[in-house]
């Protein structure tokens, strides 16, 4: 059996689009900006960031859209703290919704219906180098120690464009649906709450690294195989695990280090606790044995168990 009509259908249901081609996200987006015009004495530019300017986002299992952008203003970051660049933006979009929280990488402003979560918007607040055009994160919550407070080198922007230009043509079409099936792994199996899943970003950052195109057929007359592409992805990430002493536990663990390619370059699978990282391992070893148990018996059950109930049954 050919899976990929399956995952085609389901990629279609869980995909979101990105934020020009949403016009309820664009709406949600436009109104926080035109209010930072509005309250803001600083020039400030924007972009789109995150799986929505990357075409990589998935409808949340939890119904809470994660929208991110990024607020580039024109101040010296040798001159302003970061504190109070942040307190800035928090208080021009203060009392734009019942609940705006100031976090130390970000201004979150929350959209409720009925009492429940609907969106929220992650404003990362940057400041452009004058001189070389680099962009420094501002990190700090209000009364955050100084060892708290920071501008931190902040290449996301490049990220972005080095996830677009990755693979190109059909190759980069199913580089971006891998990514959503494995995000949709991860809302099914991982609670959405703290750091126990593996964050968006990460998952990302792994295709970036390991992702091969996979295909079924002669040159000129080959077709995309979805199946075996995520397989092959799932597989990567497991081998890329090296084993780690834990102290605590006196035990070997497997741990999982995912560096990211711009600046800051840090590890974006490192607050992961050992646990959680154990447990990670453990579930790619389903994830796989799932993916393998269809190719080999025919059966979309074994996918509806890996993706959840939208992974279509015929």
């Amino acid at each position: 059996m050919s899976f990929q009509r399956h995952l085609m259908h389901f990629y279609e249901v869980i995909h979101l689009n990105r934020f020009d081609e949403n016009a309820e996200l664009r709406q949600k987006r436009d109104r926080i900006l035109e209010r930072l015009r509005a309250n803001l004495s600083t020039p400030f530019d924007w972009f789109n960031q995150g799986s929505y300017a990357m075409g990589t986002g998935v409808k949340p299992t939890d119904g809470d859209y994660d929208i991110d952008i990024g607020i580039v203003l024109d101040v010296d970051h040798q001159t302003h703290d970061p504190v109070t660049v942040n307190g800035w933006i928090h208080k021009a979009v203060d009392g734009h919704t019942a609940s705006v929280e100031w976090r130390r990488p970000c201004i979150t402003v929350n959209y409720q219906q009925s009492g429940e979560p609907i969106y929220h918007v992650d404003l990362a607040i940057l400041a452009k180098d004058r001189h070389s055009g680099q962009l420094r994160l501002a990190l700090g919550k209000e009364n955050s120690a100084a060892d708290q407070r920071a501008w931190q080198l902040d290449d996301r922007k490049g990220f972005i464009s080095a996830v677009a230009s990755r693979f190109s043509g059909e190759d980069a079409a199913q580089f971006r649906r891998v990514i959503c099936y494995l995000k949709r792994w991860k809302g099914e199996h991982f609670a959405s709450e703290g750091r126990a899943a593996p964050s968006g970003l990460s998952l990302t950052v792994a295709a970036h690294s390991w992702f091969q195109p996979a295909t079924t057929g002669p040159y000129h007359q080959r077709t995309y195989d979805d199946l075996g592409a995520t397989e092959s992805l799932a597989r990567a990430i497991h081998r890329s695990f090296a084993q780690t002493w834990d102290h605590g536990q006196n035990r070997w663990v497997p741990r999982l280090s995912l560096k990211f390619p711009n600046a800051p370059y840090d590890d974006v699978a490192e607050r992961m606790t050992n646990q959680q990282m154990l447990e990670l391992h453990q579930r790619l070893e389903k994830l796989i044995a799932c993916l393998e148990e269809a190719r080999v018996k025919n059966d979309v059950a074994p996918l509806r168990r890996a993706f959840g109930k939208d992974f279509p049954e015929k």
